[in-house]
């Protein structure tokens, strides 16, 4: 199978259009059309549904593009690792994310890290938290980087904690908490929330919701948000509450809104660094000792 077909129907099934997916690729529309094509007939299954407008893929094509999306990653990783050996011997140890506050506590290590190792490439990728563990577990990465809750139950990935902390309420100017020190649990739970969207957060949206359960109240949310981004908008135009980290700095927001800290509640979390136990990976084993060390 050419990774050029993949590639097309990877970015056939992200720009639903056939002449944006051509223009992104710089060929032809008949060109990725005959393609798409090929690759159906390879796989002897019907891929994309061309008479929705916008194309959409059809139940087989969804199965084919979660494997497609594993299958390129792979295949860059494996371009990068040749590249980095043929121009200098490098060592490199691939790192997945999920939000900036995940990488905080490590980036304060890394200038002594590469001191001491400087053959050793870090390649950084920010994905889904909902999709962190699984890659991991099929290889993609070496090192996952995020909430405990992603790693829970999970007897091949081992994690080592970088930070711990607890969730604060954060609330626009306008909102009745806004000039709080402290938000009690009685005064938190009496407002309408707003939360991550569950499919883009996957088993941390069940950890709040639990967290909520053991403080003895059922939370009220109105509104899901697919980034922090988004939520933060409404948090700011529809006088929402969202839950945040402690570590994450909204500096560009501070005239508008507020993070404060909550008493007495079980909205804590942990952030890990996770990897599998049978990693091979030479370099990753410098890396795990010296942030131990």
């Amino acid at each position: 199978m050419n990774f050029d077909k993949i590639k097309y129907f990877i970015d056939l099934v992200e720009c639903r259009n056939f002449t944006e997916t051509a223009k992104k690729n710089f060929v032809s529309q008949t060109t990725i059309s005959l393609q798409i094509a090929s690759l159906e007939e390879e796989t002897d299954i019907q891929l994309i549904d061309r008479k929705k407008i916008p194309i959409e893929p059809t139940q087989a094509g969804w199965l084919f593009y979660d494997e497609a999306i594993t299958l390129w990653k792979q295949y860059n990783h494996m371009k990068t690792i040749l590249i980095n050996y043929k121009m200098n011997h490098d060592l490199t140890i691939r790192v997945e994310y999920a939000a900036a506050t995940d990488i905080q506590s490590m980036l304060r290590l890394m200038p002594s890290f590469k001191e001491k190792n400087p053959n050793i490439k870090l390649e950084l990728d920010k994905v889904l938290l909902k999709d962190v563990s699984e890659y991991l577990l099929k290889g993609l990465y070496d090192i996952a980087i995020a909430f405990d809750s992603e790693f829970k139950d999970k007897p091949d990935i081992l994690t080592y904690p970088l930070y711990r902390g607890q969730y604060c309420a954060v609330v626009s100017r306008s909102h009745p908490l806004f000039h709080h020190k402290i938000i009690s649990k009685d005064e938190l739970y009496q407002y309408p929330l707003i939360m991550l969207n569950p499919e883009s957060i996957g088993s941390s949206y069940e950890l709040m919701i639990q967290h909520a359960a053991l403080d003895g109240y059922h939370p009220q949310i109105v509104r899901f948000a697919d980034d922090i981004e988004t939520e933060l908008f409404y948090i700011v135009t529809e006088n929402l509450i969202g839950f945040f980290p402690d570590n994450y700095n909204p500096a560009y927001l501070e005239n508008d809104i507020r993070m404060i800290p909550l008493d007495d509640t079980n909205h804590t979390f942990r952030i890990e660094i996770a990897y599998l136990k049978n990693n091979k990976n030479i370099a990753l084993k410098h890396f795990l000792k010296h942030i131990q060390n």
